[in-house]
C-alpha cells in the first residue's frame, strides 16, 4: 500500500488514542504531585502540631490550594476512563432504547451544565486580586486555581460531547465496567 492510500479512520484512532493516553498521563502526574504535596503538608503539619505544639503557618492555604489541583485532576481523569456513577434504572426491557436515549440526554444535560460551570470558573477566576480572591494566610490568589477548575470542567463537557457524537453506549450483555455518564 502507497504512501497516498493509506486509511484515514486508522489515523484518526491512532491520533484519537494518542490524545487520550496524554490526557490521562497528564491528569495522572497532576493529581499525583498535588496528592503527594498534600500529604506532605499534612505530615508536616500533624508532626509540627504534635511534636512541637504549633502549627505551621499556610498549611491550610497549602492544602486548600492542592486539593483544588487533585480534583482537577480527578474529574478529568474519571471522565476519561469512565468512572463517573452512573445508574441504569430502565434499558433490558426495549432493547437498549430506553437506556440510549437516557444516556444521550444525561451527556447532554451533563455537557451543558459542565459547560456552564466552566464559564462560571472562568468569569471568576478572571476577577482574581481585584475581588480579593486570596487564601486566607500566605495570600495566595485563587485565580489559577479556579483556571484549573475551568479547564478541568471544560474538557469533562468536551469529552462528554464527544461521547454523544462518536461512542455508542456499552451493549446490554457488556456491564462489566459501567460507562459514565
Amino acid at each position: 500500500m502507497t504512501g497516498s492510500r493509506r486509511n484515514p479512520g486508522r489515523d484518526r484512532n491512532r491520533v484519537r488514542d494518542a490524545l487520550q493516553r496524554s490526557l490521562a498521563t497528564a491528569c495522572s502526574i497532576t493529581g499525583g504531585t498535588a496528592l503527594l504535596l498534600l500529604l506532605g503538608i499534612t505530615v508536616a503539619e500533624v508532626v509540627a502540631r504534635y511534636l512541637i505544639g504549633v502549627s505551621l503557618l499556610g498549611a491550610e492555604d497549602l492544602v486548600t490550594m492542592s486539593l483544588t489541583v487533585l480534583v482537577a485532576a480527578a474529574v478529568v481523569c474519571a471522565a476519561q476512563e469512565g468512572g463517573h456513577v452512573s445508574v441504569e434504572l430502565a434499558g433490558r426491557f426495549d432493547g437498549g432504547r430506553a437506556r440510549r436515549a437516557a444516556d444521550a440526554v444525561a451527556r447532554l444535560l451533563g455537557a451543558g451544565a459542565t459547560a456552564i460551570a466552566a464559564l462560571a470558573l472562568f468569569v471568576k477566576g478572571s476577577c482574581g486580586l481585584g475581588c480579593g480572591e486570596v487564601t486566607g494566610s500566605l495570600a495566595i490568589v485563587h485565580t489559577p486555581f479556579y483556571y484549573a477548575l475551568g479547564v478541568s470542567m471544560a474538557t469533562y463537557s468536551l469529552l462528554l460531547a464527544a461521547r454523544m457524537v462518536g461512542r455508542p453506549a456499552a451493549s446490554d450483555e457488556d456491564d462489566s465496567r459501567g460507562q459514565g455518564i
